[in-house]
């Protein structure tokens, strides 16, 4: 494939920088814009970047990569810094920041002189309209190409809508082809078709040729019960905290410390919050989930720590209480915490032993359509 070719697949914008006021001596910039309304979190988000780096490596001789994050607050931004690996000079801004200069990218950048030929031919950036459909659908179209098979409650707790809207929006895309009923276990629900995938990727802007795949799904293999509590835990979170705007949730999303069963990001007034579930199978021994729910304890506090971001901890499961308990004695624990008239401190941690009475009181027919 040639250079041009290579370029030709890239949907990314072109931003040079001209640092000797001539047009043909130029920082060769490119322009990669990311939202956190996309579906994806920071981990998936930084492996498209790992990709277009590596395209942009072999197109060009001296490439620099300016990604735009659409995200409020900075704990998204951030954590897409951390995860994303700088092969080129590179920045990472916030999508209100319209310019950027040199020493905002992570290394010196090259001065590139232009030839007859050298101007970029980029493939355009994803645009709905394009292809015909709604951004609410593409949302729900982005959540299953995550999820590959779900039922509608799961689906409708991880877009942020409700069970009705959803219903609607899955019926347009499986006219469309692009989602179909299917039996998952005992009971129907949803899986998405090929068709369904490829949008979802020329969506995310992802370079055409490349895979995807093991960067886009949950990260944990887990049984269908325990990955109903945590894909349905948003919709708990909203209904316990309604003074919090939950503003994303994903199932088994790696951080930089760890891979939490759900992780939600949310915001009080100016306060970003993280709310950290860890789903017990119990069928573990004492001993083991002491020692595997101490590390995860220790790698959610290391996290909130070094963000100095509010994190709340909470556990599903009956037998954890007495399991983990002992080691939270070596971990500074809020007093205030996460209850449901206000938030603080840097860090809670709460055993959640009544949500299947009082959240989850639906059976599986019964959330099954």
């Amino acid at each position: 494939m040639t250079n041009i070719n290579l370029l030709s697949s890239l949907p990314l914008e072109w931003a040079p920088i001209y640092p000797m006021n001539r047009k043909d001596v130029v920082f060769d910039v490119f322009k990669h814009h990311i939202s956190y309304k996309d579906g994806l979190p920071p981990y998936a988000q930084a492996r498209i970047i790992d990709l277009i780096t590596n395209r942009l490596i072999k197109a060009r001789q001296y490439p620099a990569l300016w990604v735009s994050v659409d995200a409020p607050g900075g704990w998204y931004v951030v954590e897409v810094k951390r995860l994303v690996k700088k092969k080129i000079p590179m920045t990472i801004q916030p999508a209100w920041k319209t310019t950027v200069i040199e020493r905002n990218f992570s290394q010196f950048i090259q001065p590139t002189y232009l030839r007859e030929g050298d101007l970029p031919i980029l493939a355009p950036r994803f645009a709905p309209a394009d292809y015909g459909i709604k951004e609410s659908a593409l949302r729900v179209l982005q959540i299953m190409a995550r999820l590959k098979t779900a039922y509608r409650p799961e689906i409708a707790s991880l877009a942020g809508f409700s069970e009705s809207h959803v219903r609607n929006l899955l019926k347009q895309l499986q006219a469309e082809n692009l989602i179909e009923r299917r039996k998952i276990g005992k009971y129907e629900g949803y899986a998405i078709r090929t068709k369904g995938l490829r949008l979802a990727h020329r969506s995310w802007n992802i370079p055409k040729g490349v895979h995807f795949e093991k960067h886009r799904g949950e990260f944990r293999y887990a049984g269908e019960r325990h990955r109903r509590v945590s894909r349905r835990w948003r919709a708990w979170l909203e209904a316990a905290y309604p003074n919090v705007e939950i503003l994303e949730s994903w199932t088994e999303a790696p951080l930089f410390y760890g891979i939490p069963d759900a992780l939600a990001w949310g915001r009080k007034g100016e306060h970003e919050i993280l709310f950290w579930l860890e789903v017990d199978s119990g069928h573990s021994s004492k001993k083991v989930m002491r020692r595997n729910y101490s590390r995860r304890l220790q790698n959610a506090y290391q996290h909130a720590n070094r963000m100095r971001i509010l994190n709340c901890l909470l556990y599903y499961g009956s037998a954890l209480g007495g399991t983990v308990l002992p080691v939270l004695h070596s971990i500074p624990v809020s007093q205030h915490g996460c209850d449901r008239t206000g938030l603080a401190g840097v860090w809670e941690t709460t055993f959640l032993r009544d949500w299947q009475m009082v959240f989850w009181n639906r059976g599986p027919k019964e959330i099954s359509d």
